[in-house]
């Protein structure tokens, strides 16, 4: 059977309940079998017990599987890489609690920001070392409670970050914690923008740390444009797969060779931010982000089939 993923917030990050509910109805009515929970991904928002029961309960009664969580890094009270303890230890206490969210929804991967600030660290070495320490404190804590629950947590590459910063990222925690713990989230549409040599390179080195995708595509960006914050962010669409510069056969045998758990995830935005002119627009642009999730999905399963007569 052919499965798929796209996320929650496929029109907008909306923190009403009648709101999620009505994105995650759609995205049954459309024939998605899984999604990534992606709901306040981006600010200090603790989800409390009857919530994360309540999320649960909203997948099950429409049939849609949970399959991924994007957990928040947190901000200005509540950050696991922040130099002050408290904060940093506060940080820490929103991982598990997103950690909890997968649980509750039956997601075993936790999707991850790690903002590197590579300003502070071209001032002077010694703030990377910083930096590290309080993120390594941070992930030594965790590691036990994201064990304990089967949660795997996978570092999206990201925007803005050059890449010699983030290479050097997934260099570090790999080599420091082992794959039950660990891995990557491959966002393509962020590749495609800040990897021009190579959008596919963290795919070539870490496939065998694939745990998430984030599948979205773009035009990609001029070169001379990569120091401008607002064009960067501009850049990345997040439009649905095969509609722009990316080689999805390429990215496919990639996914097939990894241990991700299948389908691969979908990170879209339909008219995201507007209003739909009506439910049947909704689901037509749904159905249709549906159609190239399966064509993926054979994609990467015929992938896989090449592999094995080979093997």
């Amino acid at each position: 059977m052919l499965e798929t993923s796209v996320n929650t917030d496929y029109n907008n990050d909306l923190h009403d309940w009648a709101s999620m509910e009505h994105q995650i109805c759609c995205l049954a009515e459309a024939g998605f079998t899984h999604t990534q929970w992606i709901h306040d991904w981006s600010d200090e928002y603790m989800y409390s017990k009857s919530e994360m029961l309540q999320a649960g309960a909203v997948l099950k009664h429409y049939g849609v599987k949970g399959h991924s969580v994007h957990a928040t890094e947190g901000g200005s009270r509540k950050d696991y890489t922040n130099a002050n303890e408290y904060l940093r230890l506060a940080g820490a206490d929103l991982l598990k609690n997103r950690i909890d969210l997968c649980t509750h929804i039956g997601a075993n991967v936790m999707v991850l920001h790690m903002q590197l600030p590579f300003r502070e660290f071209e001032k002077n070495e010694s703030n990377m070392k910083d930096y590290y320490r309080q993120v390594y404190r941070s992930f030594d804590e965790i590691q036990g409670y994201a064990k304990a629950a089967g949660v795997k947590i996978a570092l999206e590459n990201l925007l803005l970050t050059p890449m010699k910063y983030q290479i050097d990222k997934y260099e570090r925690i790999f080599d420091r914690y082992d794959d039950d713990f660990i891995g990557l989230c491959y966002d393509s549409g962020h590749a495609s923008i800040m990897s021009q040599d190579n959008y596919y390179v963290f795919l070539e080195k870490y496939y065998d740390r694939l745990y998430a995708t984030h599948l979205q595509d773009t035009d990609s960006i001029a070169p001379e444009k990569l120091n401008d914050e607002r064009a960067v962010v501009m850049a990345d669409a997040h439009r649905v797969p095969f509609t722009g510069v990316l080689d999805w056969n390429q990215i496919a045998r990639w996914v097939a060779k990894a241990p991700i758990d299948l389908p691969a995830d979908f990170e879209v935005g339909l008219k995201y931010g507007e209003a739909f002119e009506s439910h049947e627009e909704e689901i037509s642009l749904l159905k249709d982000c549906h159609e190239r999730a399966l064509r993926f999905h054979q994609m990467v399963l015929d992938a896989k089939a090449s592999e094995s007569v080979y093997d």
